[in-house]
């Protein structure tokens, strides 16, 4: 590589033209030796001056969903009425959302001019990513000196996870109101009004309808319909030490993505999704996220979408920490979906007692396991349905 000369490399040259200058009275010598300190001074403002008014917007959607082309443009202006002679740009793009090579460019630019970079990125994995820093480089018009160099600071893009249709999930509640129709009538739905009927001893006195009891002239009760409320948290286990290490990778992302397709199913069937995790954000220092508890909505479906898009897996505290202290968060009737790579008798043991709470557990494994014969029984007899997604076609079938 070739070193820029430096003012200290061409002293012994202006050395020499002075005392060629003194000695000879050469005068010829001495303009050179000025014409050189002036192109040295001029150098030396130029490629101070150069950088400093250079402005650059990296202009992007700065969320995605997988699998989605990501447009990426660089708007470079230069605010001086100083020409750019050479400009080197080097922006720095994560290896997961490389769509080609490396955006590295050399142009020029004019006084008051601007010149636009684009680039695409391919959004292959979920994540937290930065876009740059973005480095520039330029020098003095004859490349007497070093170049000059200025770094920008980087921007953040979320890549959303990957969502699986999920053709075959059943979730069942023991919440007495919400959206579901259920043939139990101690099931009704004071906000889901089917009809009148006349009344009949029991009936209590709060059904009854009075204005048309009086259009009758008898008395009329209101016929409510029966339904369930859909509360679905997904408890989903990144203890690190729940996943056998030969594909700890695999099951760990496996098992957000079969998070973020329950939440989709979840939006989709408009119930009230939760999520409660002991995985890492790197977003907050590698901090757990606070619960996030059950709602409706597409801003708080993304709200999740956004922590699964960055959570990762971590040291944390163990998976029968994690439901005794979820537990404690939810109301009578919710249904729990908890995703982990592994299980035994004790947290299904655990889970039976949530069941008798109130809470209508589901497990689903992202691991291959030994015993998953054993476990299997172990849940059918806690009347705990477990499902096992070692892979997307399987979690796309996850309830057969």
């Amino acid at each position: 590589m070739i070193r820029k000369a430096k003012v200290i490399d061409y002293l012994p040259f202006l050395v020499f033209l002075m005392i060629l200058a003194v000695f000879l009275g050469a005068e010829s010598a001495l303009t050179i030796i000025y014409m050189v300190i002036g192109i040295f001074l001029l150098s030396l403002w130029w490629n101070k001056r150069g950088l400093r008014h250079i402005e650059i917007f990296r202009k992007f959607d700065q969320y995605a969903f997988w699998g989605e082309k990501i447009n990426v443009s660089l708007q470079i202006h230069n605010q001086s009425l100083l020409p750019i002679l050479w400009l080197e740009l080097h922006e720095s793009i994560p290896v997961n959302l490389r769509a080609g090579r490396r955006v590295k460019n050399v142009f020029s630019l004019g006084s008051r001019h601007g010149e636009t970079i684009a680039y695409q990125l391919n959004a292959s994995k979920r994540g937290y990513y930065a876009l740059g820093p973005l480095l520039i480089r330029s020098g003095d018009p004859l490349g007497l000196l070093e170049p000059s160099q200025r770094t920008f600071p980087e921007n953040f893009l979320t890549v959303y996870p990957q969502i699986v249709k999920l053709e075959f999930l059943d979730v069942l509640s023991q919440s007495p109101f919400g959206t579901i129709k259920h043939k139990n009538p101690i099931f009704e739905d004071p906000s889901r009004l089917l009809g009148k009927r006349d009344y009949q001893v029991g009936d209590p006195p709060q059904k009854i309808d009075w204005k048309s009891t009086a259009s009758a002239g008898h008395l009329l009760v209101k016929q409510y319909e029966a339904s369930i409320a859909l509360e679905v948290v997904i408890l989903l286990n990144l203890n690190q030490e729940d996943y056998p290490i030969k594909n700890r990778f695999d099951a760990t992302e496996i098992a957000i993505t079969a998070a973020a397709s329950i939440a989709a199913w979840g939006k989709v069937h408009a119930h009230a999704l939760g999520l409660i995790t002991n995985g890492v954000d790197p977003l907050y220092e590698n901090a757990i996220p606070q619960p996030i508890m059950p709602h409706k909505g597409s801003n708080h479906f993304i709200n999740i979408l956004e922590v699964l898009a960055r959570i990762q897996p971590g040291e944390t505290f163990s998976l029968a920490t994690l439901i005794q202290n979820s537990m404690v968060e939810l109301s009578w009737g919710a249904s729990v979906i908890l995703i982990s790579g592994t299980m035994d008798k004790e947290y299904l043991e655990h889970l039976y007692h949530a069941r008798k709470k109130g809470i209508n557990p589901i497990i689903v494994l992202t691991s291959p396991s030994r015993n998953l014969h054993k476990l299997r029984e172990y849940s059918s007899c806690y009347k705990i349905p477990l499902y096992s997604a070692y892979n997307l076609t399987q979690l796309r079938h996850l309830g057969m």
